[in-house]
């Protein structure tokens, strides 16, 4: 009975192999989440091969995220895609937004992946055809969610379903094509993702940096102090990288040390020894404020910082021609306003453990790097001169970068 419940379910049907034997198949489709959820089946095969260099299990996952290609595909309309329900979920500001930016930003990301996951694997022409597609959602991007004159972001005005399609029975809405957006998620989102084009993406950049550094005001009109946390779910594992990506790493710590709420630091001076579903899952002053009917204290979304942390802060990054840390790169940023002074973490991989640390005295900065065997890395420092050893390096604007192989190493930089 239980099985005959599941197969009926999820409508599945038998297909049957080619030795002859039947194999239940499970249509391609949505979900609860929608599009931001969904592509869980193209991000995480591309994130865990990047992790470990699995080009079988790459093939294994292809044609699935193919069909969801195809999925998506079907649920445009006059150009936007409309597949939801869930936005930046959890937003202070949520309401601000149109989630059809998000979809169409994911929709251009996804494609992009599959179009890498068809080149690895030795299809070409398919590589290219996602690729041209990927770029076509771009421009089509840039064109509907960027206003002319501001270079903010703005609503295209389609009307969008909660738990299912609109009600075609419901009274018409007033249209909000063209209202502004504004909020932080919508540019950290496609910024992280690399959706803008050249021409909008420093302003975007600049509105995402003014977004952060103004007051906002949340869903139920309440006025937030500068460097609040206004993302959501989606928005959150998205506005530090889009930040320390782009050189404006003294926001991404800014943010990172607030303990107003709306923050990460809000929850630890509340208690906090886990990450929460809500940043305000639980306050002195409100309590649970009604939260109960969804409300987890072991939750992972608002966490999604501690991967910048990784990345960014200790500066372990991978290199994407090298997948599984053959190669990769330690790209270090130490806290330019000076509240951190020091970090120190690893990373474990295949080859053992990236160690990574800094601590800053003064004018010197101490970085400490463990490379494990049979690998190397291109290590990039904040410019400056190193006073403990004698190396050659190369520079560029801001970095110094040099090749390391394996070893224990420790540069002092003044």
């Amino acid at each position: 009975v239980n099985n005959f419940m599941r197969r009926h379910l999820l409508g599945m049907r038998d297909v049957q192999r080619a030795d002859g034997r039947f194999t239940d198949v499970a249509p391609m489709g949505g979900g609860f989440g929608g599009t931001l959820w969904g592509s869980a089946g193209i991000v995480i095969p591309w994130e865990t091969y990047l992790q470990y260099g699995d080009k079988a299990m790459l093939a294994e996952h292809y044609p699935a995220m193919k069909r969801y290609m195809t999925f998506l595909d079907s649920k445009v309309k006059d150009g936007i895609l409309n597949e939801g329900p869930l936005g930046d979920w959890l937003s202070p500001e949520g309401n601000k937004n149109d989630n059809t930016l998000f979809w169409m930003a994911y929709q251009a990301a996804d494609l992009a992946i599959v179009s890498k996951v068809a080149r690895i694997l030795g299809f070409s022409a398919e590589a290219d055809a996602y690729l041209a597609q990927s770029e076509a959602k771009k421009i089509a991007f840039n064109e509907i969610y960027v206003d002319k004159n501001t270079f903010k972001t703005i609503k295209y005005g389609v009307k969008t379903g909660f738990m299912g399609p609109p009600n075609a029975n419901a009274a018409p809405e007033a249209s909000d094509k063209g209202q502004l957006m504004d909020t932080q998620a919508s540019y950290a989102i496609p910024l992280a993702l690399g959706i803008f084009n050249r021409q909008n993406a420093p302003h975007a950049l600049a509105h995402l940096v003014e977004t952060i550094t103004r007051s906002n005001k949340d869903d139920q009109g309440v006025a937030r102090p500068p460097y609040s946390l206004m993302t959501g779910f989606i928005g959150t594992a998205s506005i530090s990288e889009a930040l320390s990506a782009n050189g404006k790493h003294d926001i991404a710590y800014g943010l990172l040390t607030t303990k107003t709420y709306p923050s990460w630091l809000y929850s630890v001076a509340n208690g906090a020894t886990s990450i929460w579903e809500r940043l305000n899952s639980y306050t002195i002053e409100n309590g649970f404020g009604g939260n109960n009917s969804m409300n987890s204290f072991n939750h992972y979304s608002f966490g999604a910082v501690a991967a910048w942390m990784y990345t960014h802060s200790l500066g372990i990054q991978r290199d994407e021609t090298s997948p599984g840390y053959k190669h990769f790169i330690l790209q270090p940023t130490p806290d330019p306003t000076g509240n951190i002074t020091f970090a120190k973490g690893h990373l474990e991989t295949m080859y053992g453990n990236i160690k990574s640390e800094w601590t800053k005295q003064g004018k010197r900065t101490t970085y400490r790097f463990t490379i494990p065997a049979n690998t190397s890395a291109q290590v990039k420092l904040p410019k400056g001169k190193i006073v403990n050893v004698a190396l050659k390096t190369n520079t560029n604007a801001d970095r110094m970068s040099f090749e390391l192989g394996a070893g224990v190493y420790e540069f002092v930089v003044e």
